[in-house]
């Protein structure tokens, strides 16, 4: 069954940036988290290159800066270098293994390279350190899908679908799920819901492909 793409996504973090060791100077710190916060906004304005170069700079004002480490990452992720990205997500785990945001954006990274077994490990690792956290539910349901175990994309959009109820992709997604497990009628109840949200969103190409697809479960 065709799926449609969900949209998967780097979360850059907003929180100050921690220290895990009490051997940088406190004036450094301080450095670090402006430069830090100056990285942030050049990445809303697009401007990656001189993101880049603030986030060098908190971390050599503070090596211990675990969020700088995992926002260079998606910056070299967006400039398609994602072995610095790796290298950077890596470092941001070690320095804080409690820190939910690293691993997700490392899975999101394994996903993207096609390896869903790791990318699945991580977004688990993020759900355990922040429960609350939908981006990873949903990026998780659409590698489940892939490796085959659609009862827990089921599980995992069920959750995701209680807190955005509007997003057809969604429903799409998950019709696709029960067609796998042999739930024709659930995959046309999804589909129909993904029709009308995609018809009220006014996305005619996305509309026809879900009519398609209906139709072909139909036969």
């Amino acid at each position: 069954m065709s799926r449609l793409s969900l949209a998967v996504i780097l979360i850059s973090m907003t929180a100050c940036a921690v220290p895990s060791t009490s051997d940088v100077a406190e004036g450094d710190i301080k450095k670090s988290e402006v430069l830090y916060q100056q990285a942030l906004e050049k990445v809303k304005k697009g401007d990656l290159k001189a993101a880049l170069e603030d986030y060098n700079q908190a971390i050599e004002a503070n090596p211990q800066n675990s969020d700088a480490y995992s926002n260079r990452g998606n910056a070299y992720f967006l400039l398609k270098q994602p072995e610095e990205a790796m290298k950077n997500y890596n470092q941001a785990i070690k320095l804080d293994p409690e820190l939910s945001r690293p691993y997700y954006n490392r899975g999101f990274l394994y996903q993207r390279e096609g390896k869903p077994e790791l990318a699945v490990k991580d977004y688990n690792k993020t759900i355990s350190l922040n429960p609350d956290y939908i981006p990873a539910y949903l990026n998780r349901a659409v590698v489940l899908s892939i490796l085959g175990d659609n009862q827990g994309a089921i599980e995992d959009y069920n959750k995701v679908i209680e807190t955005d109820p509007n997003l057809p992709q969604l429903y799409f997604n998950r019709a696709a799920s029960y067609s796998e497990l042999g739930n024709p009628e659930k995959a046309m109840e999804d589909l129909e819901k993904a029709s009308q949200l995609f018809a009220k969103q006014g996305n005619t190409e996305a509309l026809e492909k879900t009519k398609e697809v209906m139709s072909q479960i139909k036969q």
